[in-house]
């Protein structure tokens, strides 16, 4: 399990392409060529321009193109690839673009676009309300996506598959079922940030370096270090903060209204209410350690009992568990 690329894209590199997979488009004021080539391991926009000016000619390149190292390297992007494996993809990118009569040097190469992820051994619906956790951090963007199922329980009628989180208008970050998109016979769950556009620059120019190919090319850990200090800013600190100030005082309310009915229930001779975590149930547990301190706080009198029937009932409710659990192999000791 590593931090890696999956999909990229490079501009500004040397290329010069067949005449047969070009179109010329003649204009008054000069001439432009432009080409589309799409193939299954890579993507290629060509435009150039040359246009008769006051000033004298003047022409204009733009060249963007997109792959995925580990398709090229293994047919699939089932995995992330290195820096290494990044390496070698390029070089047989270069081969291959050869063949098709397009020559490149990526010599000044700059990077547009980038897909950084990281897989977990885990099942996306076990895993859920975590990854719900992390989607309630941008409440006003967050989407997800379910499929339909033919199961006769109602409750089996659709299961969760992914979760796109915009951050901004150049970054999303995305949580899905990688097993059920390539139909593996495993688990697998795939964190994953796009940047596009301007947003890889822009993360560049925060750690004063460019967005240069070469420099990716010759730092091992920078990837690594922007896909964890990304996900502590958007996400990390804000989960823990969210959990003390919405998720355990919402508990600790509605415990105490629950508690305070029954006391007046008492009182007037009417008929108590029953059970209060299955009351709490209706709202988000997320943890049953948060019932536990509850009643650490509440009814000391009974905290045995109530404990150990938090423990044998509720134990269900066991996210901090999962959440360490993710964020152990992300920030490892």
């Amino acid at each position: 399990m590593r931090i890696g690329i999956d999909k990229i894209s490079i501009y500004d590199y040397e290329c010069s392409i067949n005449p047969k997979l070009k179109e010329v488009v003649e204009r008054a004021n000069g001439v432009k060529e432009v080409a589309s080539i799409k193939r299954e391991l890579f993507s290629m926009t060509y435009n150039y321009t040359l246009t008769e000016t006051d000033r004298g000619l003047s022409e204009t390149c733009f060249n963007k193109l997109t792959f995925n190292p580990n398709k090229i390297l293994r047919g699939n992007n089932i995995e992330n690839s290195s820096i290494q494996e990044l390496k070698e993809a390029l070089e047989k990118l270069e081969t291959l673009l050869e063949k098709e009569g397009i020559i490149v040097d990526f010599s000044n190469a700059k990077i547009a676009d980038i897909e950084i992820n990281l897989n977990l051994p885990i099942n996306f619906n076990e895993y859920f309300e975590v990854f719900l956790l992390f989607a309630k951090q941008h409440l006003n963007y967050a989407k997800g996506i379910y499929s339909i199922t033919n199961a006769e329980r109602i409750n089996e009628f659709k299961y969760d598959e992914s979760l796109f989180i915009p951050l901004s208008k150049n970054t999303t970050f995305k949580i899905y079922s990688k097993d059920r998109e390539s139909n593996l016979p495993y688990h697998l769950t795939r964190l994953e940030y796009c940047l596009e556009t301007s947003s890889y620059k822009y993360q560049c120019e925060k750690y004063g370096v460019d967005n240069s190919l070469n420099y990716l090319l010759s730092s091992k850990d920078f990837i690594e270090t922007l896909f964890k200090e990304r996900l502590k800013k958007d996400f990390i600190f804000k989960m823990f903060d969210y959990l003390e100030k919405e998720v355990k005082p919402i508990l600790e309310s509605k415990y105490k209204i629950f508690k305070q009915n029954n006391a007046l229930a008492r009182q007037t001779g009417r008929k108590e209410a029953r059970d209060v975590y299955r009351y709490l149930e209706q709202y988000w547990i997320f943890d049953y350690t948060f019932l536990i301190e509850l009643v650490e706080r509440y009814n000391s009198k009974n905290k045995g009992r109530e404990v150990k029937r938090i423990r044998e009932k509720y134990s269900k409710h066991n996210n901090l568990q999962k959440l360490n659990f993710i964020l152990e192999i992300i920030f490892p000791h």
